[in-house]
């Protein structure tokens, strides 16, 4: 039987306007917070505009002064996350970070971080995800935060003394699979995972990872 598709909201003929005052970025910052509480809540599909105003102590239509659906709100909130994480592990790889520690410890230290960047509202984590699969237009800003974390990664790799690294290891390949076995073991680990299991996983992942790229 083929899925039931969902209709989108009628979008407003409101154009969204750019807050350029503090209280209207406080508004602005109040709806986005009330985005994510209502989606975590109750899923994305079953959350409308009207409980996210309420949410926030706005009228709808000084929501959609801001975002013209609730879809263009998760965008938004996709994009703040995924700042958050590329910001962590671009500045967790940076060389002046590790200079002078044993890289394949620093290397277990930055994936176990990256494992509890999960514990950044899972629930909105869990709706990105499921949008992901659902609609087109969350793939490049997610396959994006992918690639300039892989290449963070291969620069990582490449700033390594290649007498550490195994021999003939294509790097930008082995960025890649490093990039998805963590992301997609953390993802897994905190949806399914009590907190034992998901500190369990990490180290597993972090270990994994240090045998595949570093020499014994």
């Amino acid at each position: 039987m083929a899925p039931v598709e969902k209709t989108r909201e009628p979008e407003p003929t409101r154009s969204v306007r750019v807050p350029q005052q503090a209280r209207s970025r406080r508004t602005r910052e109040r709806v986005l917070e009330a985005a994510v509480s209502c989606f975590e809540d109750r899923g994305y599909d079953e959350t409308t505009t009207a409980m996210i105003a309420n949410r926030a102590g706005i009228g709808v239509g000084t929501l959609y002064g801001y975002f013209r659906d609730k879809r263009e709100l998760l965008l938004e909130l996709l994009g703040q996350f995924s700042d958050q994480l590329v910001e962590v592990v671009i500045s967790g790889l940076d060389v002046e970070q590790w200079d002078g520690e044993d890289p394949a410890e620093h290397a277990r230290q930055l994936i176990d971080t990256v494992f509890h960047m999960q514990t950044l509202r899972p629930g909105i984590q869990r709706v990105l995800w499921e949008q992901y699969f659902k609609d087109s237009d969350f793939h490049e800003p997610m396959e994006t935060v992918r690639e300039r974390v892989r290449e963070a990664v291969e620069r990582f790799a490449r700033a390594i003394d290649p007498e550490q690294l195994r021999e003939e290891l294509d790097l930008r390949a082995a960025s890649l699979t490093i990039v998805n076995a963590v992301q997609w073991n953390a993802i897994h680990a905190f949806m399914h995972g009590t907190p034992e299991q998901i500190d369990a996983a990490a180290a597993t992942t972090a270990d994994m990872v240090a045998r595949y790229l570093f020499r014994d």
